[in-house]
Formats: C-alpha cells, sequence, structure tokens
C-alpha cells in the first residue's frame, strides 16, 4: 500500500468500532449506545470476554515496565485505543521519567481521547497521539511527531497489543510486520498479542468464534489465527523467555487462575532485535 492510500476514519456513533468496544470490555463504559448493545450481544455468545481484555491490558502494563527495565526509554503504541488506567506512558513513568511515547490509532474517538487526555497532562512535549493505521507502517514512521519523539539510532520499544486480528491476511500482515522491524534498531523490542482459539476447549472455540462473527457488522472484522501464524510476526526477532504463552502468564505479578475460561484464548510475546 502506498502511504497516500490511507484515509481517516470519520467518527460514525451507529457503527461499533474495535477501539470503543474495547474500551467498554474493559471499564464497562460505551461511548455510544450502538457500542452498548453490540457488545452485550457480543457478551452473550462469550462472557468472558471482559477477562480476556484485562489479559491484554495486563500484558501490556508488565510487557513496558520489562522495557523499561531493560533501558528503553522511546515507545511506538500502535493501536494504542481509547485512553483508560495503564496507559503506557504513566506506567513507562513511573520508573523512569525520561520516556518518550507515541501513540497510534485509527479510531479517531481514541485519537481525540488521547490527545485531550495528554493535553489535560500537560504531557504533550515528550508523548504524542498519531492518527493512522498499522497497515501503513511508514506513514506511521515517518510521521512528523514520530520523528519529533522517537529516535530510530536508538532503542524503540514497539507495542502492537490485540491489533493484528484487525488486520485480514489480503493486508499481508507478515510483510507489514517486516517493513516495522527492517526499522527498529538494534536492541529494540516488540511485544504482541493476538486472539486464539488453538488451545481452548471445543465449547469456548465455538462461543469465541460465534463472537468474532459479530464483529463482521462493525467497523472492524476480526481474524482468527493459530499459534503458528503469530509466531511468523516475529520471525527476525529472538523471542524473550518464556516465549509464546496466553497473556496472563507472560511473566505474572500475581497467581493465574490455570482453570479461567479465557486463559487459553489469547497468545503473547515479546521479542528482541540482536
Amino acid at each position: 500500500m502506498a502511504t497516500n492510500d490511507f484515509e481517516s476514519r470519520e467518527i460514525d456513533p451507529r457503527v461499533p468500532s474495535a477501539a470503543r468496544l474495547y474500551h467498554y470490555y474493559l471499564t464497562g463504559e460505551p461511548v455510544f449506545d450502538a457500542d452498548k448493545l453490540f457488545a452485550e450481544r457480543v457478551f452473550a455468545r462469550f462472557s468472558h470476554l471482559d477477562t480476556w481484555a484485562h489479559h491484554n491490558r495486563e500484558f501490556l502494563g508488565r510487557a513496558t515496565r520489562f522495557m523499561v527495565e531493560q533501558g528503553i526509554r522511546q515507545f511506538l503504541d500502535i493501536g494504542s485505543g481509547l485512553p483508560t488506567g495503564g496507559n503506557t506512558h504513566d506506567i513507562a513513568r513511573e520508573s523512569a521519567s525520561d520516556v518518550r511515547v507515541v501513540y497510534v490509532d485509527n479510531d479517531l474517538e481514541a485519537v481525540n481521547r488521547a490527545h485531550d487526555l495528554l493535553l489535560q497532562q500537560d504531557a504533550l512535549d515528550a508523548t504524542a497521539i498519531v492518527e493512522a493505521d498499522l497497515r501503513y507502517p511508514d506513514l506511521i514512521l515517518d510521521h512528523p511527531e514520530t520523528r519529533r519523539l522517537i529516535d530510530f539510532d536508538r532503542p524503540v520499544g514497539l507495542l502492537i497489543v490485540s491489533v493484528w486480528p484487525f488486520v485480514p491476511e489480503s493486508e499481508r500482515p507478515l510483510e507489514l510486520m517486516a517493513r516495522l522491524r527492517d526499522r527498529l534498531p538494534s536492541g529494540s523490542y516488540v511485544a504482541m498479542t493476538h486472539v486464539s482459539l488453538d488451545d481452548a476447549g471445543a465449547e469456548i472455540q465455538r462461543q469465541m468464534a460465534s463472537a468474532a462473527e459479530l464483529y463482521d457488522e462493525t467497523s472492524d472484522p476480526v481474524t482468527l489465527r493459530s499459534r503458528a501464524q503469530f509466531a511468523a510476526l516475529f520471525d527476525g526477532f529472538e523471542l524473550v523467555e518464556p516465549g509464546i504463552v496466553y497473556a496472563p502468564d507472560w511473566r505474572p505479578d500475581l497467581a493465574v487462575d490455570a482453570d479461567h475460561p479465557a486463559r487459553p484464548c489469547n497468545f503473547a510475546a515479546v521479542g528482541y532485535t540482536p
């Protein structure tokens, strides 16, 4: 895709978006009535989706802290969604006050809310929100705000948490990831998650597949992928221990509920560029 193919996506309160739905799963706060009505239909098919969303969010926090411990001081958070508790810059700056963060999302509601929050926090000198899309990596990497805050001669922490499911195979996700990887300097890290049915029980697989089908009615249809397909996104990276695991199992801070139905529905890993 050419960089100039990207088109801004206007807010449509009648059609739910992935960013607004994810925000509802995390907070219970609907942005528009259509989001709540749709989310309740999804919960009727898979009642554990809020736990699944929290597994993603908590992994992002742990991965961010891990990267800060490795000396990362600049982050690119693609598909950051609507700001809520545990935003990347808040987490990172608990340990390092000099961290710089560029958020990226293609949902205008997410962009507007993030900008308002950063303005209220007086954080725009070291933090920015860019309206862009994972399918246009060069637009993200060459955006003036990215260039203002990210020095690509120094290691970068790249976060792509629960975003690849909204990129269909027709968009060639492996090529997109390779373009991002090839722009990362040595010593960079990437953290990613992906919904998957590979290891779930038969009934949970049925429920999750049924819930995913509903997303065809949203602005962001879902593509389910296998463990092997998720692993392929890390080609060219060295996986950090414990490798590809379920999201709540990646270096947990607390004991993991091994029997929770949502646990095996989400793969996560962190990779490193040697």
